[in-house]
């Protein structure tokens, strides 16, 4: 199994939006937001930062052939870092270093954005992250 790692585009939003409902459905208790609130929504957050290419906030995508299948969400703040604010890799694909794969791809994106660290957002009730 092949997986490759990119920065979303525009025509990836519509994978966005299911991958990103999924993960607050199947986990709610990893997110600060809820599948209900968010699928009222007509766009989500990073939804629209990913149509319209904002460069201060990037979705790195994981994908097994041309399927969405794992998320890794950074926020650039006044600090100069980015902040992880959403992680998901769906559970046909975990323990198999895509998590890990997703920050190492954020590593990589520091220095092309000049943003110093990497700073994980989570909260306290999330064990797992």
């Amino acid at each position: 199994m092949t997986i490759s790692y990119r920065i979303l585009q525009g025509g990836d939003a519509p994978s966005y939006r299911e991958i990103r409902l999924e993960s607050l459905k199947l986990h709610p208790e990893s997110y600060g937001s809820t599948y209900e609130d968010e699928q009222k929504k007509a766009e989500l957050f990073f939804e629209s930062q990913i149509k319209n290419k904002h460069s201060n906030n990037l979705m790195i995508g994981a994908f097994s052939n041309s399927a969405l299948v794992g998320l890794c969400g950074l926020i650039a703040n006044e600090s100069n870092q980015f902040l992880v604010v959403q992680m998901y890799v769906r559970d046909a694909y975990k323990r198999q270093g895509v998590g890990q794969a997703l920050i190492s791809e954020a590593k990589h994106l520091l220095l092309k954005y000049k943003r110093s660290s990497l700073v994980l957002a989570v909260y306290e009730y999330n064990t797992q992250a």
